[in-house]
């Protein structure tokens, strides 16, 4: 992709664009179009919300599909506005014995039942006992398979960037599940390892997503297999689905979300998907003009189509 500027760590100069990088202290990759998928992502849920009974289809031609996918959902993750969840004391007073829950402490998240109050040491015991007053954040879950405990990831540069800090703790403990990213799980995973920054500063993008993966104790967006539309398409409460490449795009159709973002890759030959694109559209579609309605212009080396669905 175009409007690439490399830069070590090392040098002064403080890149002009949002930066990519393989780890944290590596190099980063500065790029015009990294943060043009992130405002992609933002932009698309602001006009959703702005048209609550329509289906907003954008389909990008890109040179290659590395990182759009991810990028985009950050942007849509960047938009969501913090769960509103009661105090910690007021949800241990209602929560009988043996009730699972999901709780944030300073530094881990954790998925337990609740095993009562010491009231002499003014302690609640979830697995372990932990000091009541320490406890960030505290929902209960309709159900729990089995007890599961992670770090807690402390919110980066573009938390703090895009207001996602606020709440932090809130959004751990009763994330939005309203995002899905399907494609090839492989590609998608190896994406969510990087880290995305401005300047020298960056956050791994997982932090930003908490996708879901089997032993996750908190997780907001779900990766589904292109194959798996095969079956079922993704929940009612995934709001936003980001089609990554072609296999997952033959399913459109099918998708009645509020907003369906499709990668297509120029480096892969495969024209029936474009083609179900334009089908899709001349057959429901109303023409939707990115940089009028959005505000955003795809980057140099992206082509874009942007049109609405009645739901």
């Amino acid at each position: 992709m175009a409007g690439v500027v490399a830069v070590g760590t090392g040098q002064r100069r403080v890149p002009t664009y949002m930066t990519l990088a393989q780890d944290d202290t590596g190099p980063v990759l500065a790029a015009d179009w990294i943060g043009k998928f992130v405002m992609l992502g933002r932009m698309a849920a602001r006009w959703s919300r702005e048209h609550p009974e329509t289906q907003l289809v954008v389909a990008l031609s890109v040179p290659i599909r590395d990182f759009a996918a991810v990028l985009t959902g950050c942007g849509w993750m960047s938009a969501a506005a913090a769960p509103s969840i009661r105090p910690v004391r007021e949800v241990i007073a209602t929560m009988p014995i043996h009730a699972p829950a999901r709780v944030v402490t300073p530094n881990k998240v954790l998925t337990e039942r609740f095993g009562g109050i010491n009231v002499d040491k003014d302690r609640a015991r979830f697995g372990s006992e932990w000091q009541i007053d320490k406890l960030r954040a505290l929902v209960p879950l309709d159900s729990l398979e089995v007890p599961r405990t992670q770090s807690a990831p402390e919110p980066g540069v573009i938390s703090r960037l895009t207001g996602l800090d606020s709440g932090w703790a809130a959004r751990l403990c009763a994330p939005p599940k309203d995002l899905a990213l399907i494609g090839t799980l492989k590609w998608l995973r190896e994406d969510l390892t990087a880290f995305l920054g401005i300047g020298y500063e960056r956050e791994r993008i997982a932090n930003l997503l908490l996708p879901e993966y089997p032993r996750a104790a908190t997780w907001s967006t779900q990766l589904w297999a292109a194959s798996q539309l095969e079956e079922e398409p993704p929940p009612s409460e995934v709001r936003a689905v980001v089609l990554d490449g072609a296999a997952a795009t033959k399913h459109l159709p099918a998708i009645e979300s509020d907003v369906v973002i499709s990668i297509l890759d120029r480096s892969v030959v495969d024209e029936s998907a474009s083609e179900r694109v334009m089908n899709y559209r001349n057959t429901r579609g109303e023409p939707v003009p990115l940089e009028r309605e959005l505000n955003w212009k795809p980057p140099a080396g992206v082509e874009a189509l942007g049109f609405a669905v009645p739901l």
